[in-house]
């Protein structure tokens, strides 16, 4: 994994100095080596950071060039199918000079040009400037699981991993968006392709961005959106073509030079991993975890249970309370804001893998595919649906409701947020700051749970989950590979019936026929439970008065006193951690 920017300048020289700068704000993310590239006009730069996996000699080293020097790529990610694109154009004639899954990129630019993210299995961020045609073509992997942040205005494009590296280039203006502040409460998260910042975007998942700087235009394309059906297999066949893929999924992400661990919290989807690793590919397995003190619950019991039945080593950390406060010291990571309750726990995880390995497997998107939550259990609709829908049909207006309820964790809405939100920023409240739910509406005919995956996918699991796991481990210059998110198995489970997916009852259904006779009991009964920690390391109601009472976002005009000392006095804890994010994010970013 690696960190990525660049700049073109529309009519001044780019300033070296300050892309060496932008480089080296990421070496979190690539510590191996570093180096830039600057276009012979001085008008286009871009900078790299390296995490070395594939081909870990220097001829490896970006960013890189084609061999008449017109293709330069400084690229983020890891492709897993490579070999076999490697072969596809060495059929038609390409030479190659590394090893690398980068000159394999550069390759397929030249040959297949903006088709080339159709032929791509990974996760990827990469950026390409084509000297003779006087473009940047930047491409995102389909479901966002690596950043990629862009700015364009009349004097320059910048783009980076994170939003901190376009922050060192002196023609960004650091101003706050001022709506951003009602979508980061509502949400949790700014969703794409806005930013807190002004001018600051996101590629969306699944699209690429050219610039064409003759004309200074930008054009944004989606190549690839997820697509649903309704096929009905019988169980035993749709259950054996999953197994078949997840298990090659996991087998191609354990390509590369160096050793690759895994996360596990002794849930159904770590645990597959590792079993796996172990028991099925016999790959020697370094597995972490992380425990909570004094609490019954805590996950690295469970985590034990399953190294010692599949023989993988386990790594624990024991979190206590005391690490709330390392929130501050996170948000210099989220340079975007982000409240997930789960970001210190993975951070402390994420500490202690990079201790042992350079990369680890984790579960993410098995929940979303699978039906995993328990916003997705049909008894959980009834609440917000209307006697006309129960009648009738749910409409979207209800699924909508019911998502919100299950993702705000500290409801938000217009009238909370009226009641909250000094004048300057109150005046910016959007009509309705869970809009974005409405682009990921499907077909009326499209089943309800369905539906709410698909909101999954494209919200919460893009937006929340990926954002706090990338910068998380990426912290700690470990990366992280997502085997459930392998697009083809995703794409094959959202094209079956929701009935033979989801069974009333039966926990991710597919993973607890095939873990049952392969796992103890205890990990098969155990209750769903996110990668979190007690309710009680979240209600340290001390903690938020002291940092919330007379904090920045009250001396700063963002919040009025008279609200946060409500929170306070009626220990709102869910509300008051968003709001402690938020401090914390802001005595980082806009310090008085």
């Amino acid at each position: 994994m690696c960190g990525i920017t660049g700049i073109s300048t529309k009519e001044n020289n780019i300033n070296i100095e300050k892309l060496w700068l932008a480089t080296d704000i990421l070496a979190h993310r690539g510590p191996d080596d570093r180096g830039i590239y600057v276009s012979q006009n001085q008008r286009n730069g871009m900078g790299h950071r390296r995490l070395s996996f594939i081909d870990i000699s220097p001829s490896g080293k970006q960013p890189m060039s084609n061999k008449n020097g017109s293709l330069h790529i400084t690229f983020n990610g890891e492709i897993y199918n490579y070999k076999e694109l490697r072969t596809r154009l060495e059929n038609d004639g390409i030479q190659f000079e590394t090893h690398t899954d980068t000159e394999v990129l550069l390759n397929g630019y030249k040959k297949w040009g903006t088709s080339l993210p159709n032929y791509l299995d990974g996760m990827f961020a990469f950026a390409i400037l084509d000297e003779e045609e006087q473009t940047w073509f930047l491409c995102r992997d389909r479901f966002g699981i690596k950043p990629l942040f862009f700015s364009f205005s009349n004097d320059a494009f910048i783009f980076g991993s994170e939003i901190k590296s376009l922050l060192a280039f002196e023609v960004i203006n650091k101003k706050i968006r001022p709506d951003a502040i009602s979508l980061f409460l509502a949400n949790r998260y700014i969703p794409c392709p806005f930013t807190i910042w002004d001018n600051i975007y996101q590629v969306r998942p699944g699209h690429y961005l050219e610039i064409n700087l003759q004309q200074w235009k930008q054009k944004n394309t989606a190549y690839w959106i997820l697509e649903t059906g309704n096929l009905y297999e019988d169980s035993e066949t749709a259950r054996n073509t999953f197994e078949n893929m997840f298990q090659q999924s996991v087998q191609s992400h354990l390509i590369a030079d160096v050793p690759v661990g895994s996360f596990l919290s002794g849930g159904y989807d770590s645990s597959a991993l590792v079993y796996i690793m172990q028991k099925v590919l016999h790959y020697p397995t370094k597995a972490f975890t992380i425990g909570f003190k004094d609490w019954a619950q805590s996950e690295d019991k469970y985590a034990s249970i399953v190294a010692e039945s599949t023989g993988a080593d386990l790594y624990t950390s024991i979190a206590d309370e005391s690490h709330l406060s390392m929130t501050h010291k996170l948000m210099w990571h989220y340079d975007n804001p982000i409240a997930d309750i789960s970001i210190i726990p993975t951070y402390e995880v994420s500490r202690l893998a990079s201790s042992y390995v350079k990369a680890v497997l984790s579960g993410e998107g098995a929940d979303e595919a699978l039906g995993g939550y328990w916003w997705h259990k049909s008894e959980n609709w009834l609440r917000y649906s209307s006697l006309h829908s129960r009648l009738f049909g749910y409409s979207f207006t209800d699924i909508k409701k019911h998502y919100i309820s299950a993702m705000s964790m500290g409801l938000f809405d217009n009238k909370e947020l009226k009641k909250c939100l000094t004048s300057t920023y109150a005046s910016h409240i959007p009509d309705d700051p869970f809009s974005h739910f409405d682009t990921f509406r499907l077909p009326n005919e499209t089943s309800i749970v369905k539906q709410i995956q698909y909101l999954d996918i494209y919200t919460f699991m893009s937006e929340l989950i990926l954002t706090k796991i990338d910068r998380a481990s990426m912290a700690h210059s470990l990366e992280v590979r997502v085997p459930f998110l392998q697009h083809q198995l995703i794409q094959y489970l959202f094209s079956l019936s929701s009935d033979v997916v989801i069974k009333k009852n039966i926990q991710k259904y597919f993973l607890h026929d095939w873990l049952k006779t392969r796992l103890p009991a205890t990990i098969l009964n155990r209750s769903k439970q996110g990668f979190v920690g007690p309710d009680a390391y979240y209600m340290n109601i001390d903690i938020y008065q002291s940092a919330l009472k007379n904090g920045e976002l009250i001396k700063q005009g963002v919040i009025q006193k008279a609200y946060m000392l409500h929170l306070i006095k009626t220990k709102d804890h869910w509300r008051l951690w968003k709001m402690y994010a938020l401090e914390n994010w802001w005595k980082v970013w806009q310090p008085q």
